[in-house]
């Protein structure tokens, strides 16, 4: 038993991996013969792996079907954060209720740690989202809706996997920083529903920073693939036989061009 737990965690592990990277492309089928030779373990492993990245949001399951790659589309990710926007208000509200002075005084830390962390590293996500989970996390403690933080927290791997391809925004690292600090100021003034305030728009401008980032994304990808396509019409089009197809042509062309001119001064000599 143990050495299958052991097992399902490290196909878990690179089945994970091999999602965010793009081997397993967002709605491919997960077969599980197919996977077991891939990761070179039994069925029952690869199974309890893909249980596992279901409850993560990397993998769908379907009745009678089987599994799938989760496809991660403007839609998912404006669900999810609907759902957040209605949660995280909810979350601030009991914190500032509840928080004492040393609650209150690591949330600044917190705070202060991330605006640091934007400020030094604004390019390394993983930072980043460290200091941004920490300062989250400390609002969390004590709070009792457990089915909530877990509905919440349930697509956190897959939002994440897919932010972390993507550039960091300045703009919103700025903002994020700014309502961090909105939100310690509320909580110390006791301002439970300035908090929600701030909270609201920082879930809303979250999702909409992530949404304008795989739009921007599928535009690249889209002019990429055009220029490549191109790129290879026009290879196909001078192709060496293709080439000397040309030559011939110019040249025939030319013999008849001269002989038309020869032609006509014959016939200029002859009047």
């Amino acid at each position: 038993m143990a050495k299958n737990s052991s097992l399902s965690h490290r196909v878990a592990r690179d089945l994970r991996r091999d999602i965010v990277a793009g081997a397993l492309a967002p709605g491919a089928w997960l077969k599980t013969e197919e996977l077991a030779a891939r990761y070179a373990v039994s069925a029952n492993p690869v199974r309890e792996a893909l249980w596992r990245l279901q409850g993560e949001g990397f993998v769908v399951a379907n009745p009678n079907q089987g599994a799938r790659v989760r496809a991660v589309d403007d839609d998912f990710i404006r669900n999810i954060f609907e759902m957040r926007q209605a949660i995280e208000p909810i979350f601030i509200r009991r914190f500032c209720q509840r928080a004492a002075s040393g609650d209150l005084d690591r949330l600044r830390a917190a705070a202060a740690i991330f605006a640091e962390v934007a400020a030094d590293q604004p390019g390394d996500f993983e930072a980043l989202e460290a200091a941004n989970r920490d300062f989250h996390a400390i609002i969390l403690e004590g709070e009792f809706n457990i089915p909530a933080i877990e509905a919440m927290e349930r697509y956190a791997g897959i939002i994440n996997a897919t932010r972390a391809k993507l550039p960091v925004t300045l703009s919103h690292l700025r903002e994020r920083v700014a309502q961090h600090r909105k939100i310690v100021e509320a909580v110390a003034a006791g301002d439970a529903e300035m908090a929600a305030k701030v909270a609201t728009e920082h879930v809303r401008a979250a999702g909409e920073d992530l949404l304008n980032l795989m739009r921007q994304a599928r535009t690249i990808r889209r002019v990429v693939l055009r220029s490549q396509s191109e790129a290879r019409k026009a290879r196909k089009s001078w192709s060496p036989t293709s080439a000397a197809a040309a030559v011939r042509i110019a040249s025939t062309s030319s013999g008849w061009r001269t002989c038309q001119a020869r032609r006509a001064r014959s016939g200029e000599r002859t009047k």
